[in-house]
């Protein structure tokens, strides 16, 4: 048999049903917190440091010339017979010709000529950028294996590559010779490739204009990234945010805890008229 409690008993803050609910919140707390420092707070400064290495100074960068120009004869004029706003799907002589050309070509000088180029360039002045091999850095969205009629150079399927610019908001379409492999949506990829055209495909709300390029593979920079206004914070940011979002959340429990405690009776009768 137990022995009875003295009458103005309390017991330690360390032994109530409070305290146990405040432990179990606090440890749900520091498994939030350390789900952002070392999964989401990674990820999103590496999203930040692929930002910054593409708008680093680049002294092969692409220098546009003058609007209405003209670009490089290259691939012995080729190219010149191209023309923007057309299907993706076709696959012309120039078309096949670029592919003859990679199937051939050493992927060190393709990276070596490559350039970066700003995005709004491709639809400023496509007829000045057909031909360049150009560096993308990139979300990878989907692939899917295309044939190629006659086989030039040996190629019987190309892989159709849908990208993302590390924003989220322009597209690009890659035929790659060699296939991306399974990656997962968004994982961040770079890639040397030529530009082709301005194409156009069917998407889920009507027609698609974007740059179509062709090149040998693409490599994965990072595994995955995450998208929207909070890629702009760095790792020590989150962690502050979830540190103090953490004691936020103790103090606000202790305070809680204060409040709803009953006052502790001080004599025999006291006790009686709580029974009561």
């Amino acid at each position: 048999m137990k022995a009875p409690l003295p009458p103005n008993f309390e017991a330690p803050f360390w032994a109530t049903k409070n305290f146990r609910f405040f432990v179990l919140m606090g440890a749900m707390g520091v498994a939030v917190m350390a789900v952002i420092v070392f999964d989401i707070g990674p990820k999103l400064t590496q999203v930040r440091n692929a930002k910054d290495h593409a708008k680093k100074a680049d002294p092969n960068a692409f220098v546009p010339p003058p609007a209405g120009a003209g670009g490089d004869v290259k691939f012995e004029g080729v190219l010149q017979k191209v023309k923007d706003g057309t299907s993706i799907d076709d696959q012309e002589e120039a078309y096949q010709y670029l592919i003859r050309y990679l199937s051939r070509a050493d992927a060190s000088q393709i990276a070596q000529d490559s350039k970066n180029v700003e995005y709004p360039t491709y639809a400023k002045m496509p007829v000045e950028m057909r031909g360049y091999t150009t560096k993308i850095s990139a979300l990878f969205l989907q692939s899917n294996p295309i044939r190629v009629d006659a086989a030039p150079g040996g190629v019987n399927f190309i892989h159709r590559t849908y990208l993302s610019d590390l924003s989220g908001k322009e597209g690009y379409v890659v035929d790659l010779l060699e296939p991306p492999g399974e990656l997962p949506m968004r994982t961040v990829v770079a890639l040397d490739a030529i530009f082709f055209k301005l194409g156009t495909y069917e998407g889920k709300n009507g027609d698609v204009q974007a740059p179509l390029f062709l090149g040998k593979s693409l490599r994965t920079v990072k595994e995955r990234m995450a998208s929207g206004p909070t890629a702009a914070l760095s790792g020590g940011t989150m962690l502050g945010i979830a540190i103090g979002a953490l004691v936020v959340m103790m103090v606000l429990t202790s305070l809680m805890f204060r409040k709803s405690k009953p006052p502790a009776p001080k004599s025999p009768a006291a006790m009686e008229t709580l029974k009561a």
